[in-house]
């Protein structure tokens, strides 16, 4: 079977026209996720992926989750079209248990633990970092599979402004615009986008289309009052409003009219540095975070209800460069509310300690790794995390050796431990230890990069349904082992070509089942042809077979094929045009859910 996939990407790579350019030019990535300091992405120990905004801009895709859904090792279960719930899981682990950031800030819900990614835009995105593995000896709870931190443009230079307007398939609009800038001693961003799209049916089965509107307003504003101190603010609002089908339990989603749903939050974050003396930073972040979401539905009364959400954060962070040693510690404060308007009104609170260590010998090509973590959370109590961490770089043979080893938790959310007739004051944390190991081969002075991981994590105490009592309870054990495989070759000087495959086993240790919609097999591919003015990509993504403990069924396998393409027509005005699902192919992320078919979009954009 997958030899007939990666004959078909083959194809895609032959028969796609060839242009002469220069390449692009590569500058080294630096990285702030793996240890929250800024470091080369080449001495990170954990496995990382990191979506550059080159990658970003050349793919012109208006959702986060649209970059997503081309990783390997990341599967996006959204429910419909655009503004949907849309979760992610990475490495077998559950929505819940994969960390969601917004430039080092906590995104996922206090009520569900989980992040909606549905109303996440790319346009104001700098870059994705992807670490996976347990990370909550850093970041705490949800941190179990992984995490994933967007970060956002800031602004330096000279005055620049740029204006883009695009539309398409499904009667798609979108408009952004930004204005940015900075000085020695400043910096500014302000950015706007509006995304509007008749949408398409959320029942598979439906015909009534299914509307999204979305707004999202940013300012990212920064400071050096002295040579030793520095401000940040970042505010951010955003507003959106979906139509949806209602949904019937044995059947799945069915065509409903004026269901709506409106959605609207902000995000205020400070932060301020200060430098003691040359190798010693002191960060302290301040950030509020607030979800207002109101659904009506006139027909059917449980699709009737508001909730409001918050979580504050402090984070007073201390790092000390002591080469060949770094050592990063600190303290964190998290209190989160939850307001489900005529069901519940609670908060908890959680403070956190940390401490991690990173030591790089033998000229930097040995890294050695590790942390320790305390939480002490308002209802479960106490959880201790670790993790640790080795890199070897064998530079004669241009090989990387890596090796990780940790643990995670994921505390309640406030639905498992307040929502009325299921809540449970007496949930422990889920707990995680998963450890890898990888090795990447360069080749042809790096022409040719080969990589291969090795995963195994095992999760206890997962909190279920105990249908004895219909509660939330800890009843749950899984264990998910995988492989990941990857490529990335430049054949030619304008030709780049990148594929991946990861297999996974999720299992309940329990039942023995599979875990629902983890694919065992998972393959992407993509091409880049780059000519002086001219950009084509072509994108290729298997998924196989999943099952859906909603509907009882097993979900079909499916191939799509994207292309895209971008030229310049002045160094300051660009056009570009993507089809989506160019063989207009059925399929289901979610079991009774619809997807978009073959749909085009072309824009253009004016920067000064």
């Amino acid at each position: 079977m997958l030899k007939r996939f990666v004959n078909l990407v083959c194809v895609l790579v032959l028969s796609t026209p060839a242009f002469a350019a220069p390449p692009d030019i590569t500058m080294p990535e630096l990285v702030v996720t793996a240890s929250r300091w800024e470091e080369p992405a080449e001495s990170v120990p954990q496995d990382m992926v990191v979506i550059t905004r080159s990658e970003i801009e050349k793919k012109g895709v208006p959702f986060v989750t649209d970059l997503l859904r081309l990783q390997p090792d990341l599967q996006v279960v959204q429910n419909g079209g655009p503004g949907t719930n849309a979760t992610l899981l990475m490495r077998g682990g559950g929505g819940n248990q994969v960390l969601v950031m917004v430039d080092g800030i906590k995104f996922n819900s206090p009520a569900t633990g989980s992040a909606d990614l549905s109303g996440l835009l790319t346009t104001d995105i700098e870059r994705i970092e992807v670490i996976k593995g347990p990370q909550s000896t850093l970041y705490g709870s949800e941190a179990m599979a992984g995490v994933v931190n967007i970060i956002t443009k800031k602004g330096a230079g000279k005055l620049k402004a740029d204006l883009s307007v695009e539309g398409g398939s499904f009667a798609t609009v979108k408009t952004a615009g930004s204005v940015s800038g900075g000085t020695e001693r400043t910096n500014y961003r302000l950015s706007a986008t509006w995304f509007d799209t008749d949408g398409i049916p959320i029942a598979k089965n439906g015909s009534v289309p299914n509307g999204n509107t979305n707004t999202s307003i940013s300012a990212r504003l920064g400071a050096n009052p002295t040579d030793r101190s520095a401000i940040e603010l970042n505010l951010r609002y955003g507003t959106d409003k979906t139509q949806l089908d209602n949904y019937e339990f044995g059947v799945g989603p069915v065509d409903t009219l004026n269901y709506v749903q409106n959605r609207e939050n902000y995000l205020l974050a400070a932060t301020g540095k200060i430098f003691p003396w040359k190798n010693y930073e002191q960060s302290l972040t301040l950030s509020f975070l607030r979800d207002d979401l109101n659904s009506t539905d006139p027909v059917t009364a449980y699709n009737n209800f508001r909730t409001r959400s918050t979580t504050e954060l402090l984070d007073w962070q201390h790092t000390l460069e002591l080469q060949p040693l770094t050592v990063t510690g600190g303290f964190a404060y998290r209190y989160e509310s939850v307001n489900n308007v005529g069901s519940f009104d609670k908060s908890v609170d959680n403070k956190a300690g940390y401490l991690n260590a990173k030591l790089a010998l033998l000229d930097d090509a040995l890294i050695l790794n590790a942390g320790l973590r305390y939480d002490n959370h308002a209802t479960f109590g106490d959880a201790i995390t670790y993790r640790t961490g080795v890199l070897y770089y064998l530079k004669p043979l241009g090989i990387r050796f890596k090796a990780n080893l940790g643990s995670g938790f994921r505390a309640p959310s406030l639905n498992e431990l307040y929502y009325p007739y299921y809540g449970n004051l007496d949930l422990k944390a889920e707990k995680s230890t998963g450890y890898d190991v990888g090795l990447e081969k360069e080749l042809f002075d790096k022409k040719l990069v080969l990589g291969a991981t090795w995963f195994s994590q095992r999760y206890r105490n997962l909190i279920q349904t105990n249908f004895a009592t219909y509660s939330a309870d800890n009843i749950g054990n899984a264990q998910t082992d995988g492989v990941e495989v990857n490529v990335s070759a430049q054949p030619l000087e304008n030709l780049r070509v990148s594929a991946a495959y990861t297999w996974l086993d999720a299992v309940n240790k329990d039942t023995g089942a599979f875990l629902p919609l983890r694919p065992r097999n998972k393959f992407t591919s993509s091409l880049v042809y780059t000519i002086a003015k001219l950009t084509v990509i072509g994108e290729y993504q298997y998924v196989s077979k999943r099952y859906d403990s909603s509907l009882q069924r097993d979900i079909s396998s499916y191939s799509i094929v994207n292309l895209k393409g971008s030229y310049v027509l002045h160094k300051n005005l660009a056009l570009f045009v993507r089809i989506d699902n160019l063989l207009d192919k059925s399929y289901e992320e979610v079991a009774g859910y619809g997807t978009p078919g073959l749909a085009v979009y072309g824009g253009v954009k004016v920067t000064y």
